[in-house]
């Protein structure tokens, strides 16, 4: 019986072990920007400081023709992407996963 047992419980604390692995830094990262509260009107530097820099950032032109930043920030269960104005002031967000 003990034999039978101990595979299961090795295999359950395994699992526990990879999935708070896997999640952790996703959710860390998402309670950084939870604890900002309203993205919208913060500047590209205060989300910077609060939550590090972003993994990738691109431009798009608008249909007015100004120019958007849009800038993503992403780790492993969580990713955010963030439009920021010709100043650099988040516009709000674009997409926002958590898996």
């Amino acid at each position: 019986m003990m034999m039978a047992v101990a595979p299961i419980l090795g295999g359950v604390v395994l699992f526990l072990l990879i999935f708070l692995i896997v999640r952790l830094p996703g959710g860390m990262l998402q309670q950084k920007f939870v604890k900002l509260g309203n993205l919208q009107g913060k500047t590209y530097d205060e989300i910077v400081m609060a939550c590090g820099l972003p993994k990738a950032q691109s431009s798009q032109v608008s249909e007015d023709g100004a120019t958007i930043q849009v800038r993503q920030w992403i780790a492993t269960g969580y990713h955010i992407v963030l439009l920021f104005d010709q100043n650099n002031i988040c516009m709000g967000v674009s997409h926002q996963a958590s898996v």
